[in-house]
C-alpha cells in the first residue's frame, strides 16, 4: 500500500510542477488511503467546470417545484454568440426542454444553453447551493454570455477541493443521476480519457481558457474506482500540458487498478 501511494504522489507531482497554479487530488474509492491532494485549496477560475453545479441546482429545485425541468424554450429566444453553438443545429421554431439545455450544457459545454439554464436557476440560488452543499470556496460571479467570456469569466472562483465535492454529490446521489449520465457522455475526451481502456466510463468535466486547463473526473471500470481532478492557471503552453494530463491519467489508472 505505501509503495502505491508514493507512486501516486509521484504522478501528481509530475503536474504540480508545470509552471503555473496547479491543483491535482487523486482519490481512490475502494480504499480511501489510496489518496493524493496537491493545492487542493488554492482558488483558481472555475471556467466551464462551475457548469456542473449549476446543474444540480436546476435538479435541486425541480425536485421541491420550484422549476420544471420539462419546461419548453424556443430556440429563437436563446443567446446568439458569436463562437460556434450546437444550437445551430436547430430551427428557430423548435423548442428544446431545459433539461436537454442542461445536457447539451453538459455534453458539449454550450454556452447559450448555459444562459439559459443559469437565467431559470437564478445565479444567486447557485451560489447558495454551493455553500449548502460544502462548496464554500466557489462562487458563481458572471455568466457565459459573449460579454462575460474570457477574462472577466476568471471572475468565478472554485477550488480542486470543492470540486471534489462536487464530483462526490454527482456520484452518490439519486437527484443527480441524469447529470451523471450526461457527463458520461461529454465530448471533449482529450484529456483524462484519452488513453484509458473502452471499457472505462468516466463522467467528467472540463474547463478551458487561456492558459487554463481543467479536467475534473469519476472514473470507473470492471477494475478500478476513483476520482482523478486536474486545475491548472497560469500555463505557458496548454496543449502539452493537457497532453501531460492524459499521460499522467494512464498511469493513475493502471495504479488504481493494480
Amino acid at each position: 500500500m505505501e509503495d502505491r501511494l508514493r507512486q501516486l504522489e509521484i504522478l501528481c507531482q509530475r503536474l504540480a510542477e508545470t509552471s503555473g497554479q496547479v491543483s491535482v487530488i487523486a482519490q481512490s474509492k475502494l480504499d480511501p488511503a489510496l489518496s493524493v491532494s496537491i493545492g487542493a485549496d488554492h482558488p483558481i477560475a472555475s471556467a466551464s467546470v462551475i457548469k456542473v453545479a449549476i446543474a444540480c441546482t436546476a435538479a435541486d429545485q425541480a425536485a421541491m417545484g420550484k422549476l420544471d425541468l420539462t419546461q419548453s424554450i424556443p430556440k429563437h429566444t436563446l443567446n446568439k454568440t458569436f463562437y460556434c453553438s450546437i444550437l445551430e443545429a436547430f430551427d428557430a421554431g423548435d423548442t428544446l426542454t431545459l433539461q436537454a439545455l442542461i445536457g447539451v450544457m453538459l455534453i458539449v459545454s454550450d454556452n447559450p444553453a448555459t444562459t439559459a439554464v443559469l437565467d431559470a436557476v437564478g445565479m444567486d440560488s447557485v451560489n447558495s447551493w454551493c455553500a449548502a452543499n460544502g462548496m464554500t470556496d466557489t462562487n458563481l460571479a458572471i455568466g457565459f454570455d459573449d460579454v462575460s467570456l474570457g477574462p472577466p469569466l476568471r471572475a468565478n472562483l472554485t477550488t480542486a477541493s470543492d470540486c471534489l465535492t462536487l464530483l462526490k454529490a454527482v456520484d452518490t446521489q439519486p437527484a443527480y443521476a441524469f447529470i451523471k449520465r450526461m457527463l458520461l457522455n461529454y465530448m471533449r475526451n482529450e484529456r483524462i480519457p484519452k488513453f484509458l481502456p473502452d471499457d472505462a466510463r468516466i463522467a467528467h468535466k472540463t474547463g478551458t481558457l487561456a492558459g487554463l486547463v481543467h479536467d475534473v473526473a469519476i472514473v470507473t471500470s470492471p477494475v478500478a474506482d476513483y476520482y482523478l481532478l486536474v486545475l491548472a492557471d497560469g500555463l505557458d503552453d496548454t496543449a502539452t500540458f493537457a497532453s501531460d494530463v492524459a499521460t499522467v491519467s494512464e498511469e493513475v489508472y493502471k495504479l488504481m487498478s493494480a
